[in-house]
């Protein structure tokens, strides 16, 4: 019965793990869908771009493996995970590089050029990969779950790893440094207490921890769910800080413009896919694999948080966006609503017409304004010889 009971426990948060992975591939595919929108002409949101495009990769990876699929394919996805993990430390160096730029330290030649040679290392750890060097063979039965063996270059990629990711850190501090006014401060240090979750919480420590993980799964799994979920947050935190270079836009604008993104794109697919899993797990629990309530949940949690979504948006962003000019942003929002076209007009006084003319059965109608001692017909319908 205990036994019975702790499996269920360590199954839950296997399951929580899995729904967290798969919600960060989510929030930053949408992120990078963002970043492609609205300012990939700068140069921070370029570099940015390729960190989403890594993280995008490797969790897409982790959160497509599950004990019903095959081990070849368990070991292809562990393989393709390290496509973004070679890359993640030129990106970030590439992003560092990047905000020294935009700080008014311009490169003299020196790390433009050592960018283009970590992109360089990069490829070759990707060519290692390729011929099976940069990583060993499954082991498929390893617990607590199939990893791959480490091998002598996996040792190598380590070393650049953790030498790339602290000389990154090194020129965020000093972006941070040069840095005048409260506020680019402010977004520098947002942007550096995002960019620490992507870099510790992408790579695979259970290529070198798998002993104690096999002996505390526990720990492993618990650890590994609470890494996921800080990720998946400091993510967001990272992107609303790259969302306000390379734009002319005021505060409130990139805000509720981002907001409504993630609201829109990774919150309501993060939402759906949890409860699309929650019932389809549940259905296993009780011994039916094929669930009928998953598509229904998939569809009417879609609508729902929807259309939540679109009711909500006028009072979250009067209340998170709006600070002391809520009085006048909200008549702007109210004017915004009311005017109308000369088009808008002509189809409201038709659409009044047409009414009026169904509720009284009437064969012709018109509507005129009275100019001066002239009478001037704006909208007509029915029959113009009986108007005339």
């Amino acid at each position: 019965m205990i036994n019975g009971w702790t499996d269920s426990v360590l199954t839950g948060i296997r399951t929580l793990n899995q729904i967290l992975t798969a919600g960060i591939a989510i929030t930053a595919f949408s992120l990078l869908l963002y970043a492609f929108s609205f300012n990939l002409r700068d140069r921070v949101a370029r570099s940015f771009a390729i960190i989403l495009l890594c993280v995008v990769v490797i969790f897409t990876a982790e959160a497509l493996q599950d004990k019903s699929i095959s081990i070849p394919l368990i070991d292809l996805l562990l393989r393709f995970q390290w496509f973004g993990i070679v890359f993640l430390p030129a990106a970030y160096l590439h992003l560092s590089d990047a905000l020294l730029v935009t700080a008014g330290r311009p490169s003299r030649g020196r790390r433009r050029v050592a960018v283009r040679a970590m992109y360089a290392i990069a490829a070759l750890f990707l060519l290692l990969l390729a011929t099976d060097q940069l990583l060993g063979p499954i082991v498929p039965d390893g617990k607590p779950a199939p990893h791959l063996e480490r091998t002598v270059w996996t040792g190598v990629f380590t070393v650049f790893y953790v030498i790339a990711m602290i000389w990154a850190g090194i020129n965020f501090t000093r972006a941070y440094r040069r840095m005048l006014t409260r506020s680019g401060r402010r977004r520098m240090l947002y942007l550096m207490a995002g960019a620490t979750a992507p870099a510790i919480g992408s790579y695979p420590y259970l290529l070198f921890g798998y002993s104690f993980a096999a002996e505390h799964p526990y720990l492993f799994w618990g650890v590994a769910t609470i890494i996921n979920a800080v990720v998946g947050a400091l993510v967001i935190v990272m992107a609303y800080a790259v969302a306000f270079f390379g734009v002319s836009w005021p505060d409130r604008v990139i805000k509720s413009r981002l907001f409504k993104w993630i609201m829109r794109g990774p919150g309501a697919a993060s939402a759906t896919l949890a409860l699309m899993t929650v019932v389809r797990r549940g259905g296993d629990f009780l011994g039916s694999p094929y669930n009928a309530f998953v598509p229904f949940t998939v569809v009417g949690s879609i609508l729902l948080i929807e259309h939540a979504i679109t009711f909500a948006a006028p009072l979250w962003e009067r209340w998170l966006f709006f600070g002391r000019d809520r009085a006048e942003l909200q008549l702007l929002q109210n004017v915004e609503e009311r005017l109308l076209t000369q088009g808008d007009l002509q189809q409201f006084l038709e659409a009044i017409l047409a009414a009026v003319r169904d509720h009284l059965q009437s064969p012709a109608a018109f509507i005129a304004a009275l100019d001066n001692d002239t009478l001037s017909p704006i909208v007509v319908a029915g029959n113009r010889s009986m108007l005339d």
